[in-house]
């Protein structure tokens, strides 16, 4: 019967790609190299006001969605900010996290 629960509670969790925070030049870059979003610091902290949550902790659609409420426009990604990303995302040994899955 344990085994049953255990198999139940292992199938609601699922693997995501960890979202980064970086700040390069004063801008404030989150997500991953394959979704990033870059903003101000001020900008960030004005979407965590409106919505309760920190831009990383965010998906990127939800990002997208809170950037709007809150009438934050993203800046341009640079190559910098790529190379930064793919660098931060190449030293961490365990680049995926799990996570319980939504229901």
């Amino acid at each position: 019967m344990s085994e049953v629960l255990r198999r139940r509670a292992m199938r609601r969790m699922i693997r995501r790609r960890r979202r980064r925070r970086l700040i390069i030049g004063g801008m404030l870059i989150v997500g991953s190299t394959t979704a990033m979003r870059k903003m101000s610091q001020a900008d960030a902290q004005k979407i965590q006001q409106t919505t309760g949550k920190a831009p990383e902790e965010m998906e990127p659609e939800e990002l997208d969605q809170a950037m709007a409420q809150a009438g934050v426009q993203p800046q341009p990604v640079t190559a910098e900010d790529q190379q930064a990303m793919a660098t931060a995302e190449a030293g961490d040994p365990n680049p995926d996290e799990e996570v319980e899955a939504p229901e």
